[in-house]
């Protein structure tokens, strides 16, 4: 009869916790974390008009899409009612590629098309003298929607992982049978893992914007206004058919779990080796069990916002914005959460972060105009959903290094 010493145990308990802890959490952190973008910072879409496509830069414009752009230049379209409507139909390749060592056929590119066919902007001004009063809707945020067929490389690394974990964990077992003056079993020979899995996500951020503009002067214009900021985030996805590759001769392909019931029931190991491995079979089981998401968020926001534009003269005109932070709290509406990641009905804050855009434009000659543009994010203010160590919201200056910005410049 084969007996190993119990310092030759394969399992210990805090280790069994870690590989639940892994399995439940890691499988899953970009299905519930992924954030779809257009154009502008990290959470804020700028591309809100189709002239937006063409100059890029408008935040000195006096046309009707300085509703969003530059609302205090509004004053200087003239008296009467404008209206504007425009469609951008978005396309973009999302590739996701991993070297982690472990995965099968590294480096590995995970691929999606990100679609958003109807990506409109509305907007209406009506000038009286020296007020004006303006309304919009875009999508400030979001507004796509991307599908990952085979999943994304946070789905697969932990289930890559197994093969070297388990392997470790075997060789002891294998190194006590060999000791013992019997031939090696291979137990820890595991060469290979197996996994479906698939991801869809679609975000938008519905903006509804309101304020007025008065001109101080024929030079001078100010704006006050703000923008309820209507959240909705779903999320779908999928991870399945996990198994490992085992030796063919204790069976070849099979689930994690299975293996290392097959090792327990090895002929002489001592009782309590075996409760670990039948323990950890335990554990694998749930670890690598399907696992299905389906979840929507939803919240509101206010963004305040001003505005000011100064008309130095027909040629130049400089114009300056700024868009308060939008605190938003996201509520859960979950119909499956087999990881416990989204529970029905609790909140997280999802927030736009507060922005600054100042902008100059020139028109050296009647068919030649030169705009220029800068814009400031202030992302490090805001809350994304980051939490700590006890589930705590945390705002971003512990996750981000510094704000972002752009400089835009257009003929």
């Amino acid at each position: 009869m084969l007996i190993l010493k119990k310092n030759c145990l394969l399992v210990r308990a805090k280790q069994k916790e870690n590989l639940m802890k892994r399995m439940t959490l890691l499988l899953v952190f970009m299905l519930v974390s992924s954030q779809f973008l257009l154009a502008g910072g990290l959470k804020t879409n700028v591309n809100q008009s189709a002239a937006w496509a063409r100059t890029l830069a408008r935040d000195a414009t006096l046309d009707i899409d300085g509703v969003y752009f530059n609302p205090a230049g509004l004053t200087h379209l003239g008296n009467g009612l404008h209206l504007s409507l425009s469609n951008q139909s978005i396309w973009q390749t999302r590739s996701v590629t991993s070297d982690y060592t472990y995965l099968t056929g590294t480096p590995v590119a995970y691929e999606a098309d990100l679609s958003a066919p109807i990506y409109p902007n509305i907007y209406v001004a009506y000038n009286a003298n020296k007020w004006t009063f303006s309304g919009g809707f875009g999508i400030v945020g979001g507004g796509g929607s991307a599908e990952f067929p085979d999943g994304l490389s946070d789905f697969e690394v932990p289930i890559a992982s197994l093969v070297p974990q388990l392997s470790t964990a075997l060789a002891p077992v294998d190194a006590a049978i060999v000791g013992g003056g019997f031939p090696d079993p291979g137990f820890r020979n595991i060469s290979g893992y197996n996994m479906n899995a698939s991801f869809q996500g679609r975000s938008a951020y519905y903006g509804y914007q309101a304020g007025a503009s008065y001109a101080i002067t024929d030079m001078i214009s100010v704006y006050l206004g703000a923008r309820l900021v209507t959240a909705k985030n779903e999320y779908e996805g999928a991870i399945s058919g996990v198994t490992i590759d085992a030796p063919t001769a204790y069976g070849g392909t099979m689930p994690a779990g299975d293996y290392f019931r097959i090792v327990a029931m090895t002929p002489g190991l001592p009782q309590g080796v075996v409760d670990q491995l039948n323990g950890t079979a335990a554990a694998l089981d749930v670890g690598t069990a399907d696992k299905e998401l389906v979840a929507t968020q939803t919240g509101t926001g206010v963004t305040p916002i001003i505005g000011v534009n100064i008309r130095v003269s027909d040629m130049l005109n400089i114009g300056a914005k700024y868009e308060h932070h939008t605190k938003i709290e996201l509520t859960n509406d979950t119909e499956v959460d087999d990881v416990n990641m989204y529970p029905d009905g609790d909140t997280q804050r999802g927030d736009l972060p507060g922005m600054f855009g100042v902008g100059a434009q020139v028109k050296p000659l009647k068919n030649l105009t030169a705009t220029l543009g800068f814009t400031y994010y202030l992302d490090r203010a805001a809350y994304y959903g980051y939490k700590d160590q006890s589930g705590e919201q945390i705002n971003n200056e512990t996750t981000i290094d510094d704000n972002h910005y752009t400089y835009q410049f257009a003929l």
